[in-house]
């Protein structure tokens, strides 16, 4: 079915998707307010406004963070020309981060795409223009300096749903036992398979999970250490600072005091 949908959402406080999930259309992912940790397949990815991400069709993904403003725009691949599809294709899984020039452009084009989308009168014609003018300004975002999220899309049903689970329970005490009883496979099994399609153990994915829920908690938060420690599963607040430095060579008071420095 060819179908175009334009959705804007704002939130004020921190908001997560309940699932991993995935769908038969691209989904372009324009935030233009605060930021988001997008959860593909395969990794979790901070992404901070203004940035623009292109999700094909049938990838699993979610995401979550704090306060932002963002627009979806859904669209069937039955509904795009040869030079949208390449436009879309050529631009997936990459995180672009727009110039204020770019993102003033873009969050225009996308207010007036939102009202097209709602209006009766004349709305749809008025939508595909502005779409199609949407893509030639996406196409001129350039790539040679923007990374690429790089998603294997065979990765298997266990290692999502073992995913699933830790980033649902990641302030829970979690074992390599536990995850092997829970899913009724092997611990080498689970190894295997994190190993073979992340390039990381699972309880390395847990622990940049919980890493990553820490920085949120610091920056957005004034919350002790010893609290973010508790909430974010780590077993005391020395082993925290201990792992927290050696990954970001500060201690996380002092990671703190720096990122808001920056603001």
């Amino acid at each position: 079915m060819s179908f175009i949908e334009v959705e804007r959402s704002a939130r004020s406080d921190s908001w997560t998707m309940q699932d991993l999930h995935s769908h038969p259309h691209y989904e372009i992912y324009y935030i233009y307010e605060g930021s988001r940790q997008l959860l593909l397949a395969n990794a979790l990815h901070h992404i901070q406004a203004p940035s623009v991400l292109v999700i094909p069709p049938n990838v699993m993904h979610k995401t979550e963070g704090g306060p932002f403003q963002r627009y979806n725009v859904d669209v069937s691949p039955e509904y795009l020309n040869p030079f949208q599809l390449h436009v879309l294709n050529e631009r997936a899984l990459r995180v672009m981060k727009l110039s204020p020039q770019q993102n003033q452009v873009f969050l225009e084009l996308l207010r007036d795409m939102a009202e097209a989308h709602s209006s009766a009168k004349y709305g749809r014609y008025i939508l595909e223009g502005l779409f199609a003018y949407f893509l030639v300004a996406l196409s001129r975002v350039d790539l040679a300096s923007q990374p690429s999220l790089a998603v294997d899309h065979r990765v298997p049903p266990l290692v999502l749903k073992v995913i699933d689970h830790l980033y649902a329970h990641y302030q829970e005490r979690l074992t390599l036992d536990g995850l092997a009883d829970r899913f009724f496979v092997s611990k080498a099994t689970i190894i295997y398979n994190f190993n073979r399609y992340l390039h990381c153990s699972p309880m390395d994915f847990l622990l940049n999970l919980r890493l990553t829920k820490a920085k949120e908690e610091l920056l957005r938060t004034d919350k002790s250490i010893c609290q973010i420690a508790e909430e974010c599963g780590f077993g005391s607040a020395n082993y925290f600072s201990l792992i927290f430095k050696r990954k970001e060579q500060l201690s996380p008071g002092n990671y703190r005091k720096y990122q808001r420095g920056k603001t």
